[in-house]
């Protein structure tokens, strides 16, 4: 509900990996009651307000000396003290609660599917920070606070109501007016000041002026009615937020209006309020906008007492952070002599960026017993299979054995090798063992290896400990191992025969990793089952793509496994992973592996009966490896080239600002948007200004797009600005910052079960993102290059995807324009509007070219007439005039919505299923929502499945050629190679004939697929 324009998955986005800094920690408790003053603080949106208050000031605040960027914990950290310390407006409080959004997926999706469907991704330099706010609140000695299913705001709305009726007094630290309904007598709102912006707050009075004179019991009634566009709130069509509050008032409440609608005046009103399908999306609104006051919070809010400054946690966690002023003032304010206090060695180096370390905290638990591995029990035979059942009983019976209860005392520690070398026994003798490995980092190319796991039947598992550090208590001491662990290389050495031998599965969750671990130290990890790529090739979208080893267990298992903040200390016990229990890590690592070896059992039966095997033999399991050497090769990037881009951004960015302060007259300051809009709108009054819930002017690139479009320069030269200081921050100057310090290289890591229809993502750093659209974006890819003696080669599919539509929904015209090498747009423009090819027109080339992309996606005449400017009813006669000459897309679209209705799911041509459960939802917005993805499946996912079997076989390819190129990277359609000087010539057409051949023996398509190969010494130049 907040009015931040952001996706609270970023916060979940941010901590990828295996352990993540959640770090909560236990408040002081304090009961509540008259005279108190609790402080509600809206988290999420003070992190936006301060990474986007950052960036307006001197830019070398605003990061550390390895390049993480920091501005924004720098800002959010100053005004926690500042609200701890002094508080606000006119109170100082006893209890504050730091409140943040901790998914996107709150129960209001489950009322509306498509709500804040379409908020856009958060900064990039934001989003390592987001944990890093967390980690901010805990160093304070505070709780931060989230809960699933519920938004922030929700929380806010309970534990306003419980201070109330306990008889204190609520301040609301937020600057979102969808909190304005909580305010009453005893309940205000502060925003406080920011930038331009003075500070704020609001009563009843101030509501009731907002709000055109609904008070606050009103504002979820005109709020349903106006709708929200931040949001996704549907609302009514054409009633903004001064004719629904003129409404309210003139009739009373939201179902008196509606039950009179009949008697408005004004035809376009009364129209709209007497359809019963604007009456369904206006009564939706109101569930979405209504506030929940009575979320079971896990806090309670007397343990939200406002607490005392521990000196030496904070002083440290702002070194590691290297906040000077922060560090002196909170020396200063709680009498610590901070040169005695080392940086926080969680947040020091790679560890502290995107939330990697080595643990969250939350509290400790009971540990599994510690000893050597008894003798093998008599073997516990599994539920009995009568002969010839079907496969579906069988899955059935194994999920039934995996659901027998898991007892953490029985897990083993194998601390010899003579116990580790019976356990090896067991596993050769089953003939499997699961195996994870717990590291200090998410990373596997950087981490220590702390311990690893094994499990060779449900419920008979160990943990060998390797890395753990001795003098747990001692958060600073640079301690050494502690006694009664295998040397790591005598572990590897053994087994490493187990773990490379062809005859013996090994099975986990999230392989990947682990084969980057073992790859680190010499081992092949294979063959390998996937416990998390079973989830996904058999239920990909059917559960928001989580297949999370905590998500498979409790939906399959009924178990919740051992949080890693119940293994490495909490709040000021806080030791890390590599300083935990040994026999908590135990408890914790062997589970992990028992969880995977029961999870294969199970979904590798359901392979079989939902027949699925194929999809996970051909597509998912060999993919692994292959991504995992990917990863390991990484690429070269010229630090020389990025700092000279660095400087020439810079240059431009001071030429653009100085010719921006020569239109407007005065000097300015273009990432402002308060002094932007008020120049644009009040001085200059350009037409479109709109004013967003705050009152400001909206200067969104949109807004400035349209202006720029009409001829007008300020917005054209600040979009311009914009776009060339994104560039800047997010990768000329980002970038130096992933390099590997043993590679030199730059190594992302590539996420195989994060999309419904199969495409990879890619993350730490996002290579699949890099803007191509412009010469700006084009020269980042410059900086990619191959070292001396060596070519990077780009082979990039060519319109695969209207390849593949001509070929699914059979269109002959297009089957041979692809078949006799034309221009594909060029001619569909010519069958559309009747131009010859020859001499044809650019704008009609390009109008065309929009459409056949569009269509692909599902684009409504509204979309296709803001992407061409044109007025909706032209483009929506395109649109007409297309599916008039080419009938068969039509037919295809219709087809598959169908299909998708009658089996909640669509297949790609190689059988991959791709589940759209809401695809009959009674909503008509998530209905079409989940009609249009369907249509696009088959299409973005067929290419995906291509571009999968090619890079399967594309490593025996070259080596059967006696080549050597290594593939480097994979973006969406486009592979990536590295390649010897004397070897380019011959890779190029191995490469582009694998990929050309990828579909094939199980597809033979209709229309050729083309593959543009090249090379050159960067990558901008091979593309």
């Amino acid at each position: 509900m907040n009015g931040a324009n952001f996706g609270a998955s970023a916060f979940a986005m941010a901590l990828p990996g295996r352990f993540a800094y959640v770090m909560p920690m236990t408040q002081p408790h304090r009961p509540v009651g008259p005279g108190d003053h609790v402080f509600l603080i809206d988290g999420s949106s003070f992190v936006f307000r301060a990474y986007y208050q950052s960036i307006r000031q001197d830019q070398k605040y605003n990061y550390r000396s390895d390049r993480l960027p920091t501005g924004a914990v720098r800002l959010f950290a100053t005004k926690v003290l500042q609200f701890i310390r002094d508080g606000a407006a006119g109170f100082k409080p006893t209890h504050l609660a730091i409140i943040f959004d901790k998914t996107e997926n709150s129960f209001r999706r489950d009322i509306y599917p498509a709500y804040k469907a379409h908020r856009k991704d958060p900064p990039d330099e934001l989003v390592p920070q987001f944990p890093l706010m967390r980690a901010t609140v805990s160093a304070f000695g505070m709780v931060p606070i989230e809960q699933g299913r519920y938004e922030a705001d929700d929380i806010i709305a309970t534990y306003a109501r419980q201070a109330r009726e306990a008889g204190a007094d609520v301040l609301i630290v937020s600057a979102d007016k969808d909190l304005m309904q909580l305010i009453e007598p005893g309940v205000s709102m502060y925003d406080p000041a920011s930038g331009d912006r003075e500070e704020r707050r609001f009563g009843i009075a101030e509501v009731v002026k907002y709000f055109e004179g609904v008070g606050p019991d009103k504002v979820v009634d005109v709020q349903a009615l106006a709708g929200d566009s931040t949001d996704n709130v549907p609302g009514a069509p054409g009633i903004g937020l001064k004719t629904a509050a003129q409404l309210i008032l003139e009739y009373g409440d939201l179902d008196t209006l509606l039950a009179r609608a009949g008697e408005i005046k004004q035809p376009k009103r009364r129209d709209v309020l007497t359809n019963p399908e604007t009456v369904k999306l206006i009564r939706v609104s109101k569930e979405l906008v209504t506030l929940d006051r009575n979320v079971p919070v896990e806090t309670p809010l007397e343990a939200l007492a406002t607490p005392q400054l521990d000196g030496k946690r904070l002083i440290s966690f702002f070194k590691a952070m290297e906040l000077t002023t922060l560090t002196r003032r909170a020396a200063e304010i709680c009498g610590v002599d901070a040169s005695s206090i080392e940086p926080d060695p969680r947040f020091v180096g790679p560890a502290a960026r995107a939330g990697r370390g080595e643990g969250a905290v939350i509290a400790e638990s009971e540990a599994p017993a510690e000893g050597a591995l008894a003798p093998a029990p008599a073997r516990r035979e599994p539920k009995a299979i009568p002969e010839g059942s079907a496969p579906a009983d069988l899955a059935a019976a194994r999920l039934s054995e995996a659901r027998a209860p898991i007892d953490r005392t029985a897990y083993k520690t194998v601390r010899t090798a003579a116990e580790l070398s019976a356990w090896i026994a067991r596993a050769r003798d089953e003939g499997l063992v699961a195996i994870d490995a717990g590291t200090s980092s998410p990373d596997p190319l950087q981490g220590e290896l702390i311990g690893l796991s094994l499990a060779v039947r449900p419920g008979e598992a160990c943990y060998i400990p390797i890395g753990h550090r001795a003098n747990a208590d001692d958060l600073f001491e640079g301690a050494g191992l502690a006694p009664g662990q295998i040397k790591e290389a005598e572990a590897i050495e053994l087994l490493k025969p187990l773990l490379e031998a062809p005859g013996i599965l090994k099975i986990g969750h999230d392989v990947k990793f682990d084969l980057n671990v073992f790859a680190m130290r010499g081992v092949r990890l294979a063959p390998i089952d996937d416990a998390m790529l079973l989830s996904y090739t058999l239920d990909a979208g059917l559960t928001g793509d989580d297949h999370s080893l905590d998500t498979l267990s409790q939906r399959f298992l009924g178990h919740k496994p051992v949080p890693i903040g119940e293994v490495a200390g909490s709040g000021r016990n806080f030791v890390g992973l590599a300083r935990a229990s040994i026999d908590k890590a135990c408890e914790y690592g062997a589970e992990k592996a028992d969880l995977a070896l029961r999870l294969q059992r199970v979904l590798k039966a359901r392979l079989v009966a939902e027949r699925m095997t194929v999809v996970y033999e051909r597509l998912e399991r060999p993919l692994v490896e292959v991504l995992a050497r990917m990863e390991g090769h990484g690429i070269s990037i010229d630090r020389d080239i990025l700092s000279r881009m660095t400087g020439e951004f810079a240059q431009r960015m001071g030429s653009l600002e100085d010719e921006i302060s020569r239109i407007v007259g005065a000097p300015f300051n273009p990432g402002s948007p308060k002094q932007l809009g008020d120049i644009l709108f009040g001085q200059m009054g350009l037409p479109g200004g709109k004013k967003t819930a705050t009152g400001a002017w909206s200067t969104t690139a949109s807004v400035l797009e349209d202006l720029a479009a009409e001829g007008h320069q300020l917005p054209a030269r600040v979009l311009e600005w914009r776009q060339i200081a994104k560039l800047k921050s997010t990768y000329t100057e980002a970038l130096p910052g992933f390099v590997n310090s043993r590679t030199g290289r730059v190594h992302t890591a590539y996420a195989l079960a994060s999309t419904t229809t199969g495409r990879l993502s890619s993350s730490e750093p996002n290579l699949q993102n890099i803007p191509i659209r412009t010469e700006e974006g084009r020269k980042i890819r410059r900086a990619f290059v191959a070292p001396q003696g060596r070519k990077l080669i780009s082979a990039d599919y060519s319109q695969i995807e209207l390849r593949l539509l001509a070929h699914l929904a059979d269109i002959p015209a297009l089957k041979k324009a692809f078949a006799d090498g034309l221009d594909i747009h060029a001619m569909t423009a010519s069958e559309m509007f009747g131009v010859p090819v020859a001499g044809m027109p650019a704008e009609v080339r390009r109008r065309a070219k929009a459409i056949n992309f569009g269509i692909i996606y599902g684009i409504s005449a509204f979309g296709l007439a803001n992407q061409l400017g044109i007025p909706r009813e032209e483009a929506g006669a395109y649109i007409k005039k297309y599916f008039e000459r080419f009938p068969g897309i039509r037919d295809y679209m219709e087809t598959t919505k169908k299909t998708a209705r009658a089996n909640g799911y669509v297949t790609t041509l190689f059988g991959r299923k791709c589940h759209y459960p809401r695809i009959n939802a009674s909503n008509p917005s998530e209905r079409a929502f989940n009609e249009r993805a369907a249509i696009n499946a088959p299409l973005q996912g067929s290419a995906a499945d291509i571009i999968r079997r090619a890079m399967v076989r594309m490593d025996a390819a070259l080596e059967k050629a006696g080549l050597s190129a290594q593939m480097l990277l994979t973006v969406h359609d486009e592979l990536v190679f590295e390649a010897p000087d004397d070897e380019v010539e011959a890779t190029l057409p191995v490469v582009a004939k694998v990929m050309v051949e990828a579909p094939e023996p199980a597809v033979k398509l209709h229309v050729p697929l083309k593959v543009d190969a090249h090379a050159a010494q960067n990558w901008e130049e091979a593309h």
